[in-house]
């Protein structure tokens, strides 16, 4: 009869725990689990400002997009884009950035769509993908950044990358090809 008394210790101890026992001990949750729970929680946050986003690039409406560009600018490539450029860049309809996000709204003889804009009028469905990328600054959760993806077309920007600073979402590098 000795092999029963693991089994009746393990129930003496899950009994303490109960009402009037000792309060049971809290398990952590596993560190992998965490993790995945707050890429999931700025996900959500990140779909809801991509469809605000998509909504502003179709309108054309530039301010909305630098609106999202903080005080100090954008980073690239270990240097900083002051943001004075970066609005020059995307209200100036002949700059690269303002091209590449609010351009023509066709590509030139039906092909590639040569812009953001053009990209989003021409998906017939178009998926916001958000994935993280490795930044030593953005912890082990990694940079939150989302693209536009659509089946059969090529979208021409960058991913927008996002970081958070106090209750408030910015872009934070990948509108220029830094690399």
């Amino acid at each position: 009869m000795a092999a029963p008394a693991p089994l009746l210790a393990l129930a003496l101890a899950l009994a303490a725990g109960g009402p009037g026992g000792a309060p049971p001990v809290p398990v952590a949750p596993s560190r992998q689990g965490t993790l995945d729970a707050r890429r999931e929680a700025i996900a959500q946050e990140l779909l809801r400002i991509g469809g605000a986003l998509q909504r502003e690039i179709e309108a054309g409406d530039v301010g909305a997009v630098l609106a999202r560009v903080p005080a100090e600018g954008l980073r690239c490539a270990g240097q900083v884009v002051p943001r004075a450029r970066v609005e020059r860049d995307l209200r100036e309809s002949s700059r690269w950035l303002h091209q590449t996000l609010f351009g023509a709204p066709e590509g030139a003889g039906g092909g590639a769509p040569a812009s953001l804009r053009a990209f989003l009028a021409r998906a017939k469905e178009v998926a916001v993908m958000v994935s993280f990328r490795r930044d030593p600054r953005a912890g082990p959760v990694g940079r939150p950044c989302l693209e536009f993806r659509a089946r059969d077309l090529v979208n021409p920007a960058p991913p927008f990358c996002f970081e958070k600073q106090g209750k408030r979402w910015w872009l934070t590098e990948s509108l220029y090809p830094c690399g």
